[in-house]
């Protein structure tokens, strides 16, 4: 519960710069911009007319309006997050078709989604993994999807080595210090609290296998700085 208030506090500081902000981080240690990740992420993301998406966590609506400008044809998308503040800004995004919206923004947590079994055709998760139970989320995305749905998750995917509790310390403690001087507090502490989520690609692997998806692919991109984790986009069919 502590964990998920940092996260909303946090995230709620960042919401009117967040944009430019991933762009920053991702450029400085990835060499992507956030566009740029997201054409990695979804180059063969290609729904049909009447698919009915979920994009987890949100945020202010990015992947909806780059899906949109990206003319990518699909029925609706629901973007949900669990910090209000974000979903404030994501309102303000223009992802329409055929004289509709077809952005609908729910505020809820990825470990309790409110939605009906066998709902979503696809489901994407983006840039978010690491501040979630992948267990509980993995539950709750088969839950929600139809079957023969597909799910695109993409983050920072974690080393072997860190399972040394010597080494784990140090990259907690690392991306304590450097959240705490780059941003602030609350920053701080979710971020080094996320580490403990981190996975490497066969522990992904495993997870989705556990939880019943099949057709299962990760792919590890390379980060620009040797010290940050690599970037991993991991594809599934339920």
């Amino acid at each position: 519960m502590n964990e998920q208030h940092d996260i909303i506090t946090a995230f709620s500081e960042m919401a009117p710069r967040y944009e430019c902000l991933m762009n920053d981080e991702l450029h400085r240690f990835w060499g992507f911009s956030y566009e740029g990740f997201l054409n990695q992420v979804l180059s063969t993301f290609d729904p049909e007319p009447g698919d009915l998406i979920l994009d987890i966590a949100t945020g202010t609506g990015f992947i909806p309006g780059y899906l949109a400008k990206e003319r990518k044809k699909f029925g609706i998308i629901v973007g949900l997050d669990i910090t209000f503040k974000m979903l404030q800004h994501a309102r303000r995004r223009e992802v329409s078709g055929d004289g509709k919206n077809r952005l609908l923004l729910v505020c809820a947590s990825a470990h309790e989604m409110p939605f009906k079994e066998n709902t979503f055709d696809r489901i994407i998760c983006c840039l978010a993994t690491h501040h979630m139970q992948a267990s509980a989320l993995l539950i709750n995305v088969y839950h929600a999807l139809k079957p023969g749905g597909r799910v695109v998750i993409a983050d920072a995917g974690g080393s072997s080595k860190w399972k040394n509790l010597i080494i784990k310390s140090l990259v907690k403690a690392g991306a304590y210090v450097y959240f705490l001087l780059a941003e602030n507090y609350s920053r701080a502490v979710a971020e080094s609290s996320a580490i403990a989520n981190i996975y490497t690609s066969t522990e992904w692997a495993g997870l989705f296998a556990t939880k019943k998806f099949h057709d299962i692919h990760v792919q590890q991109l390379k980060s620009r700085r040797f010290y940050a984790p690599d970037p991993m986009i991991i594809k599934a069919q339920k």
